[in-house]
């Protein structure tokens, strides 16, 4: 029986959404292993409504794989998101299982609902997989959105594997299959799944560019310590909340290059931009989801961190002072040692971040080296 215009619109909307994904890529959005995907998904569906009854069980094998390959694709997608990308052995080994199956299925009991089982199973545990796997790193708001639209994805495959498992179907005529309420399950889960992942890559995807604008904006470019925007950003987070509230007292480090002009003027200012960086790259391991590290601008740092007292911030203090002294500047300055002013302060009960920066600011003045 040929297949009807509605039925050639599921293909024909998997595919759209494939090409949409794609062309996204041209607008700088990082989707093209997802439409990859869904452009195999989009061929599988397609090939299933081709008229080829002679060609048993090759059409299968064909339909499905391109089917299963393109769930692999997607989960690949996503398993790759953040550099962590599992070796193929595994894909490989179930498209390998399930190619058998269909064969199986098609060739010695030729029932299409054991085929399409068999397919739907596999597709669920690749699924099941790589959300399970990713689910535990996901840390940002555009990876738990693409977490829940896998979780969903695969819940509905589970699902109706579990439906087929349990419900009898009648005896089906060959090419009935097709038209009956498994043929029509499988194929409106597909689109399902389609729209569902299109959404949510849309979606993370946005949410990821809005963080990557944000994290440029709220970063110093020479440093990659967090620049004035970023720490007042911070500072606005935080106003309702005293530092002196957490379990442990926060010290602010502020610091100072001495005679910073000198050494611009001196040995160039790409010179000095070496000897700013070289200072962030000081402060940055001690940056951590509870310590804050940023240039204020110029030759300003300030670094924030928890700490048991007063003498414990000073030690950090002298630690990164004397981490300075001990740079060598070759070839530009091989006989110059620079220095640092240290103003370090611990908050106090009930202030805020803006008067205890205040008094660190203070403190970092009045110990700046005279120019000699």
């Amino acid at each position: 029986m040929p297949a009807t215009l509605l039925e050639w619109s599921v293909p024909a909307a998997i595919l759209m959404c494939a090409a949409g994904l794609c062309a996204a890529r041209f607008i700088g959005f990082n989707t093209l292993r997802w439409g990859g995907a869904l452009a195999c998904l989009g061929a599988g569906y397609a090939i299933m409504l081709g008229q080829a009854g002679g060609l048993a069980p090759y059409k299968q094998v064909v339909e499905d794989a391109f089917i299963l390959g393109g769930v692999i694709l997607a989960c690949r997608a996503l398993q790759g998101r953040g550099g962590r990308q599992a070796p193929p052995c595994f894909d490989v080994a179930i498209l390998l299982a399930s190619t058998a199956m269909v064969v199986v299925s098609v060739v010695l009991f030729a029932s299409a609902k054991l085929e399409t089982f068999f397919v739907q199973a596999c597709c669920a545990l690749v699924t099941w997989r790589a959300t399970l796997s990713f689910a535990r790193h996901a840390a940002s708001t555009s990876d738990r959105v693409l977490t829940a639209a896998f979780l969903f994805i695969a819940l509905v495959l589970t699902g109706q594997c579990i439906l087929y498992l349990a419900a009898p179907t009648p005896a089906l005529a060959a090419g009935e299959w097709r038209t009956s309420v498994w043929g029509i399950l499988i194929q409106y889960t597909g689109l399902l799944g389609s729209i569902v992942l299109t959404f949510a890559v849309f979606i993370a995807t946005s949410y990821d560019a809005i963080e990557k604008y944000r994290r440029h904006a709220h970063t110093d470019a020479l440093t990659g310590l967090l620049n004035r925007q970023g720490l007042d950003n911070l500072l606005v987070s935080s106003s309702a909340r005293p530092l002196s509230d957490g379990p442990t007292p926060t010290a602010l480090i502020m610091a100072d290059i001495d005679n910073f002009k000198r050494i611009n003027d001196r040995f160039g200012h790409p010179f000095g931009d070496m000897v700013l960086a070289r200072f962030g790259a000081l402060l940055r391991p001690r940056a951590h989801a509870q310590a804050h590290a940023a240039r204020l601008g110029g030759e300003e740092f300030l670094l924030l961190l928890p700490v048991a007292d007063l003498a414990s911030a000073a030690a950090i203090a002298e630690e990164i002072r004397a981490d300075f002294v001990a740079q060598r500047w070759a070839p530009q300055a091989p006989d110059s040692r620079f220095t640092a002013s240290m103003g370090v302060t611990l908050a106090q009960a009930g202030e805020s971040f803006t008067s205890a920066l205040q008094r660190a600011d203070a403190l970092s003045r009045e110990l700046r080296r005279p120019l000699r």
